[in-house]
């Protein structure tokens, strides 16, 4: 256990928070105002029921839980044809994670995007944090794509994210110091000052709640490394938090770089929002959800 702490303080990825102190704004929760703001019709309804189907998968960050991407999965069934997300709740998020959690996360988040693809649907994967790794790692031997029968993976957004290439874990996919709002007790990790660190562009009306559903995390799934770096296969999209402060937007460029080195098509798009945009901008960011959908469909 000893050895876990150490090698978490030494090389944990987050990056610490500015101290500085930031005032925390009334953000619409309304579809996108910077880049449109669709709104419910028949014709988009129709589009809903007669297009191919897309789902989203969303496998969610450290310390947090389904329940934070609510607002988010409200907007994106609102105000986009996606019919339907789904966020299953990872194993090493919570009071009393499992030994083998981290391999427990990767079934989950593979038989979840495979069950979606055997029904003929087509996936978007949306990676948030810590997410990406097991949410990555749950891509290898998906079902083949067969047109009519079995759906096919569109590709992957990875939103203020960790991206490791083979046999890295978090904690090695980029060296960096510990980071000062991780507290380390034994096989769990906490979040120190969550509003400032996590929440600091959400609502304050919100920010009670978002707190108040904050588990402790695995620090096992910190550490555990990965077998493949799927992620290579697949269009990938990075959506950059400009008001990130658990990890800052530079720490997301040095990912944004490795996703580039490998998939050069990589694109990228930028929020004015925190480390948890799906609960401070959820219709801006289903907006961006819809216009990615559409883009690995060629426009349809």
């Amino acid at each position: 256990m000893e050895k876990i702490k150490a090698l978490l303080r030494k090389c944990n990825c987050f990056a610490s928070p500015s101290t500085e102190n930031r005032q925390e704004t009334e953000v619409p929760i309304d579809p996108r105002s910077k880049i449109r703001s669709p709104s419910p019709s028949p014709s988009r309804e129709s589009v809903k029921h007669s297009a191919k189907k897309t789902s989203i998968v969303v496998a969610h960050g450290a310390f947090h839980t389904s329940w934070h991407y609510q607002t988010f999965s409200e907007a994106v069934q609102k105000h986009t044809k996606i019919d339907r997300i789904l966020v299953p709740q990872q194993s090493s998020s919570g009071p009393s994670p499992p030994d083998n959690c981290f391999d427990a996360d990767v079934k989950l988040l593979h038989n979840t995007i495979a069950t979606e693809l055997l029904e003929g649907r087509d996936v978007l994967l949306v990676c948030h944090s810590y997410g990406a790794i097991p949410g990555c790692e749950a891509l290898a031997d998906l079902p083949l794509a067969k047109p009519g029968e079995v759906g096919k993976l569109l590709g992957i957004v990875f939103v203020s994210a960790f991206v490791t290439e083979a046999g890295q874990s978090l904690v090695t996919s980029k060296m960096g110091g510990r980071a000062a709002w991780v507290e380390i007790d034994g096989p769990l990790s906490h979040v120190l000052n969550p509003t400032p660190t996590l929440y600091n562009t959400c609502p304050p009306n919100l920010t009670p709640s978002l707190v108040s559903h904050i588990v402790p995390q695995a620090s096992s799934s910190f550490m555990t490394p990965t077998k493949h770096d799927c992620w290579k296969s697949y269009p990938c999209t990075y959506i950059r938090c400009l008001k990130d402060q658990a990890i800052v937007p530079t720490e997301q460029d040095f990912y944004i770089d490795r996703l580039k080195r490998f998939r050069p098509d990589t694109k990228v798009r930028e929020v004015e929002a925190d480390h948890v945009p799906f609960a401070s901008v959820p219709g801006e960011l289903a907006g961006w959800m819809e216009e990615v959908e559409g883009e690995l469909r060629g426009g349809k």
